[in-house]
């Protein structure tokens, strides 16, 4: 991923808490349950690996940054599950042009993915190849966290035919270089290990090394590594945890045909790439059977957009070059007629004069790619791409703007290799002409809708999208049975911006003349009239043609509808007025400010003033307690065994020296994550809770030996401290200063199609009509919350109405004492007013009385403008009644 900051976006933040709640779970429960509790999905265990391993899947479509969330991924499994410093790390790869990629990143002080390292470790970690941690020193091994980065191929001993791997091989090895990790070894740690033929020690290999360690492993692009073949070579490392990151995880589980599922635990949708401007939506179509035509309509899109990104440099400053990527056919003796890469390179320079200079092809003998060193550079003159199935791996330059295929078909590997290369936003930031934020493919093809249809498939199964994402993404307009648009009547647009007339009027003097005699620009009203109805194909040349204009897209988009007289829902509607929503504020030395934890909460918290005795009652030595473990008859314990185990084992590697208060005060503190508390504050409490349990009969050698327990114990008392103090100053600012809450429309958020990010898009059969945004976001097909959002959509005095999505900074919130409460619903009325729904079950109405409490405070400081109210048991009538 192209970084400008180490900030992470929001959707790769919640993918990360999800990952860091499931570990600590993991570690009190089990992976099974823990998954469960996640997901309310099975887990499946990874074959062939121990059983109870954590093994599970974020998911993140194609230009959604996976390797920044692996590189923020180890620090958390190093504190939530493995609960050592110094972890190993075994990150596989699918090829060696990836390899070399990560290697250089990882080592590069400006990157952001070291970045996450620097952050979890300080400096006190290595990153190695394969080749290096071949001759690694213990001092390496146990001085600090390793991240061993290699392509899972060259750890295999034998291939996919069976044969031996010879670079595989070297892994398994005996090696002199090696030995002084194996001095001292207990008979426990002895056991997994692979002795050498006829003896009884360890074979002194890098394999047996990594068993020692117990490696995280974290699988990039695992789709790509899924056979029998590559669990078994994972099952030789003893991995404590298995994570994989790809945009197209495996859903059939099959066993027989070696097919296992992967267990998603996160799963991000384009909608969140979108919000986060990470991707170029959405990609618009035009087929045409003749190649030439197809490729001179791609040339002229690419015009096109470099005119539109040299205003936007002139405005902004940014550089873009937009990048055509020409999808050749294979050749082929039997004929002779295939548009082969040669044909078109041939095509591009004698017909269309195009330097060569501007054309890189990267397929067979060609590799131009390797030759250029930045294709970001403004002294870069290449402008088009010539390949046949895929670039080169690794390769990324969000410049690529226009897919152009003369191919036989559209394949999902096509669509992976090729058209994702296309979607990636420059700089992750939208620019201000919209021409600029979308993507563009032009196909050799006789049916639109069969070619738009093999793109949403191909942005499904390659490029990890959500189904029903990808038919908003690539969706042909339908008329939908309404009266046939007059062919002679004139159809006005919105008005364009004023300053654009003479821009405007020299892009229409371009046009084709089938265009130009169809629609007209009146440079004091700025408006477009357009006679007739519009094609598809005549609204994207107007797009292209006017895409140095900003903010023209929707007019243009607009106008199509017009004239073809296609029905709209709220989604489309022409005119339809900003969502706004008016938020709580408090007041604080005479300033409104947004009412946050910061008005009732005194930071950092002074933990040490805080009495620690309760330890003794949260912390107990278990006489039978034995570290790694295992009742083989329970499945459960087997898992929650696992944790133990691997914990054991990792510190049982590294040879501790004596244990002193302070070095024990000092390592629970690193475990514990407390952003409220400063670390001086944070080590007295704990060093006074220590001492309580030293002063109960309890030696310090004994509670290090059970420092895992000791830390978690510890930890929850201070999460139950914080609690009830959280609770007890939100309830006292409440009860003396009730006058100082008001909402202002200075602090409101605005709901809006490009921010509005839903996880996961609700796929019904019901069509809602008046919901602000196209997709519905994080919504079940049948249930209470469904029937509550049906009620709404119905209501005559119901404008429009929004799913809000929790946890996402462009949704509406409330502040409780632990933390923010998103309501389900948001709904503007007919008369102006906002209605916010939470719709409770019946089980948890009694126990949400806080959310029903600043719910209330909320619409009372409005005076009326704003409502709220809490249904439950299918109650929708209180809706009717909170309305009026």
């Amino acid at each position: 991923m192209t970084a400008n900051n180490f900030d992470l976006k929001e959707y790769q933040r919640l993918a990360l808490d999800r990952f860091s709640t499931f570990l600590r779970d993991t570690a009190a429960m089990g992976a099974s349950i823990a998954f469960y509790k996640a997901t309310n999905l099975p887990f499946r265990n990874a074959p062939t690996v121990a059983e109870g391993t954590p093994y599970i899947c974020l998911r993140v479509p194609t230009g959604g940054g996976k390797t920044l969330i692996a590189a923020h991924s180890i620090g958390i499994a190093a504190r939530d599950f493995l609960q050592t410093t110094n972890p190993t790390v075994l990150w596989l790869v699918p090829s060696t042009p990836i390899f070399e990629q990560t290697v250089a990143a990882l080592r590069d002080e400006t990157h952001p993915y070291r970045a996450a390292l620097l952050q979890a470790f300080n400096r006190n970690f290595t990153v190695m190849t394969k080749a290096e941690a071949l001759a690694m020193s213990k001092a390496d091994a146990t001085g600090g966290a390793v991240v061993i980065v290699s392509t899972i191929q060259s750890f295999r001993r034998e291939d996919d035919s069976g044969k031996e791997n010879p670079e595989g091989l070297k892994v398994y090895e005996d090696a002199g270089v090696l030995m002084d990790h194996f001095a001292n070894l207990t008979q426990d740690q002895i056991i997994p290990l692979d002795l050498v033929e006829g003896g009884s020690r360890p074979v002194y290999s890098l394999a047996n090394l990594l068993k020692l360690h117990r490696p995280m492993v974290i699988v990039d692009e695992a789709h790509n590594g899924r056979t029998e073949l590559s669990f078994r070579t994972l099952a030789r490392f003893n991995p404590s945890l298995i994570l994989e990151l790809t945009a197209t995880p495996q859903t059939e589980h099959d066993p027989a045909r070696e097919k296992h599922a992967s267990n998603i635990l996160y799963s991000v949708s384009a909608a969140e790439l979108k919000a986060e401007e990470m991707i170029k939506m959405p990609i618009r179509l035009t087929t045409d059977a003749d190649w030439v035509k197809t490729i001179g309509a791609a040339l002229d899109c690419q015009k096109a957009l470099e005119e539109a990104a040299k205003a936007e440099q002139a405005e902004t400053g940014e550089y873009i070059r937009p990048i055509i990527l020409f999808q050749a056919q294979s050749a082929s003796k039997d004929d002779p007629t295939r548009h082969t890469w040669e044909k078109i390179e041939t095509y591009l320079v004698d017909d269309q004069r195009i330097p060569k200079e501007q054309i890189a092809v990267h397929t067979g003998p060609r590799k131009d790619l390797d030759a250029i060193g930045d294709i970001r550079s403004d002294k870069c003159p290449v402008r088009y791409i010539i390949t046949v199935s895929k670039l080169k791996e690794g390769w990324d330059c969000p410049f690529a703007y226009v897919l152009c295929s003369v191919a036989d078909q559209v394949s999902p590997v096509a669509v992976e290799q090729i058209l994702g290369r296309v979607l990636r936003m420059p700089r992750a930031k939208r620019k201000r002409r919209d021409a600029l934020n979308q993507s563009y493919a032009f196909i050799v093809s006789r049916s639109f809708d069969t070619t738009a249809q093999q793109l949403r498939d191909g942005l499904v199964e390659g490029a990890g999208f959500n189904a029903m994402e990808a038919a908003q993404i690539i969706a042909p307009q339908q008329n939908l049975g309404f009266a046939e648009a007059d062919a002679s009547a004139p159809y006005k647009s919105d008005p364009l911006p004023e300053d654009a007339a003479p821009v405007v009027a020299a892009a229409l003097a371009r046009l084709p003349a089938s265009v130009k005699s169809r629609i007209t620009f009146d440079s004091e009203s700025s408006m477009l009239t357009y006679t007739g109805p519009m094609t598809r194909e005549n609204r994207n040349l107007l797009h292209l043609a006017l895409a140095a204009v900003p903010k023209v897209g929707k007019a243009i988009d607009r106008l199509y509808a017009k004239t073809n007289n296609f029905q709209t829902s709220a989604a489309e509607e022409d005119d339809k007025p900003p969502f706004v929503v008016p938020m709580l504020g408090f007041r604080k030395q005479g300033e409104l400010q947004l009412f946050s934890q910061e008005h009732f909460l005194d930071l950092p918290w002074r933990l040490d003033q805080c009495a620690p005795s309760p330890i003794a009652t949260r912390f107990r030595v278990a006489d039978n307690s034995q570290t790694g473990q295992i009742d083989v008859g329970d499945k459960g314990k087997i898992e929650i065994a696992f944790a133990k185990k691997v914990q054991g084992d990792l510190a049982g590697v590294i040879q501790e020296p004596t244990w002193s208060l302070a070095r024990l005060a000092h390592w629970i503190d690193l475990g514990i994550a407390h952003p409220d508390i400063t670390k001086p504050s944070a080590i007295v409490f704990i060093t006074r809770a220590i001492e309580v349990l030293m002063a109960s009969g309890i030696e310090l050698q004994v509670l290090a030996r059970y420092k895992y327990d000791l830390r978690k114990a510890m930890a929850a008392m201070i999460n139950e401290l914080r609690g009830q103090r959280e609770v007890e100053q939100y309830n006292a600012l409440f009860a003396a200063n009730a006058a100082d809450f008001a909402v202002s429309s200075d602090l409101s958020i605005i709901f809006d199609e490009q921010t509005y990010a839903p996880n996961q898009p609700y796929a019904g059969a019901t069509k809602f009509i008046k919901h602000y945004t196209r997709l519905v976001g994080d919504l079940g097909s049948s249930g209470e919350e469904f029937d509550c959002a049906l009620h709404l959509d119905r209501h005559d005095k119901v404008r429009y109405w929004i799913r809000n999505i929790d946890r996402k900074k462009s949704s509406f919130w409330l502040q409780l004492p632990h933390d923010k409460f998103y309501p389900d619903f948001v709904a503007m009325l007919t008369d102006g007013r906002i209605l916010v729904v939470e719709y409770k079950g019946a089980h948890l109405y009694e126990s949400e009385a806080v959310k029903r409490q600043i719910g209330s405070v909320w619409a009372e400081a409005s005076g009326g403008h704003c409502l709220f109210c809490m249904p439950t048991n299918r109650n929708f009538s209180l809706i009717d009644k909170t309305i009026g």
